[in-house]
């Protein structure tokens, strides 16, 4: 009897470890999940969210990113939500460790919330495309960490904080329509001008440019001028119309091959398919496609991949997709190849490319993030596609150029 009872120890032991190693390890941040349900019950919004008490933060809320052990919401991204007003005190601004904040493309207003000092581990701020108003945050250096600020197209006044001169991480700046005054900071100047258009800002600190330099004036000569003979100038003259007569012929021969480059791969990929079948069938459950401002598209992933599709074109960052929805709408989808780039990184140069507005650009809609696929969504246009855009004819002027820049430069960071 004896015997047996030494048993129960180990016994006892082994149902412990078992009971203790199928036990649920993560769990939701109770107090992050109740900081954003007082906020959306709070607040006016005509698009349902999917948030309520009996789902999971972490794993189903929409815009919502939790720490990889689940215990805190690291990035808050509710763009083009239709929320309206002002952001409800002490709701947002109790999720101390949110690193990125998106809240652009809505109808808030109101000051630039006070509690918003408490993200300390702020890294990227996009409030762009609100009707906030008064004063910018007079300290921005308790966002040390802060890499984007985009809070351009809102009715933020008065100067510019000087503190965000402070900020040492600062890679991307967007202030412009906004109703700002004053001088702009000397260090904010190497941001690009349309980072401040719109307001009334003026740079009288601004290093004045450099004077040319005028080449000495040469005093008249008095000596016997020597003029070129005549038929020197002949000769000048023909080699001129013949060097300019070669290049003509060069630009049209390779006009012409780029013309039939670009319709070989039309004519031999007109068959249409499901985009599904172009795209890697493994996808992230948690990932979900983000729209950017003034999108009017109304689709999830399942949706586009059912899409009926179309290649348009295959260039060097991926291949370009004409997908036609369910809903009777078209919108253009490349999907990138060899981008080898983390979530957060990726997610962060989408949000510049997207908050790029100029009717020489076409406009990023949305985008897609997995571990094995990235895709971009655009509009899709009746006299061209993206892609012809993209690789067209020469005269397809400014906006190819625009474009092209814009992707490319993309790629470039996200290869760094």
């Amino acid at each position: 009897m004896s015997g047996k009872m030494n048993f129960l120890p180990i016994f006892s032991a082994i149902f412990f470890l078992v009971g203790t190693i199928f036990l649920p390890i993560k769990a939701d941040p109770v107090e992050d999940k109740q900081a954003l349900l007082d906020f959306i019950h709070n607040i006016h919004n005509s698009r349902s969210l999917n948030w309520n008490e009996s789902s999971s933060l972490c794993k189903s809320w929409t815009g919502v990113t939790c720490s990889a052990d689940h215990s805190r919401v690291v990035a808050l991204r509710l763009p083009g939500m239709a929320l309206r007003g002002e952001i409800p005190p002490n709701t947002i601004g109790r999720l101390s460790a949110l690193q990125n904040l998106s809240l652009r493309s809505n109808s808030l207003s109101g000051l630039f919330p006070s509690d918003f000092s408490k993200f300390e581990n702020l890294t990227s701020l996009h409030l762009q495309f609100n009707s906030f108003s008064g004063p910018l945050p007079l300290d921005f250096s308790v966002w040390k960490n802060l890499t984007v600020i985009d809070l351009s197209n809102n009715f933020f006044n008065a100067s510019i904080p000087a503190s965000i001169s402070k900020l040492t991480h600062l890679s991307a700046l967007n202030l412009a329509n906004n109703s700002l005054t004053g001088t702009l900071p000397r260090s904010l100047q190497r941001f690009p001008s349309w980072a401040f258009a719109g307001n009334n800002l003026s740079s009288k600190n601004a290093r004045p440019p450099a004077l040319p330099v005028q080449p000495p004036v040469a005093e008249p000569s008095r000596k016997k001028s020597t003029k070129l003979s005549e038929p020197a100038l002949l000769g000048i003259a023909l080699g001129g119309v013949a060097l300019a007569f070669v290049i003509c012929a060069l630009l049209m021969i390779c006009r012409y091959n780029k013309q039939d480059n670009d319709r070989i791969p039309v004519k031999s990929q007109k068959k249409e398919m499901s985009l599904k079948e172009g795209v890697s069938g493994s996808h992230d459950k948690n990932s979900k496609l983000v729209f950017f401002e003034g999108c009017n598209l109304v689709f999830d992933l399942e949706d586009l991949l059912r899409a009926s599709a179309e290649v348009l074109g295959k260039g060097t960052f991926g291949t370009a997709y004409k997908a036609a929805l369910e809903d009777a709408s078209t919108v253009v989808v490349k999907r990138l190849k060899e981008v080898n780039v983390g979530k957060r990184e990726f997610e962060q140069q989408m949000e510049i490319v997207g908050g790029i507005r100029h009717e020489n650009v076409v406009a990023l809609r949305a985008y897609y993030y997995s571990k094995d696929e990235k895709l971009m969504v655009y509009d899709y246009y009746e006299q061209g596609s993206v892609s012809a855009m993209l690789h067209g004819k020469f005269s397809s002027c400014t906006i190819c150029k625009t474009t092209s820049t814009t992707i490319i430069h993309l790629h470039t960071l996200m290869h760094l």
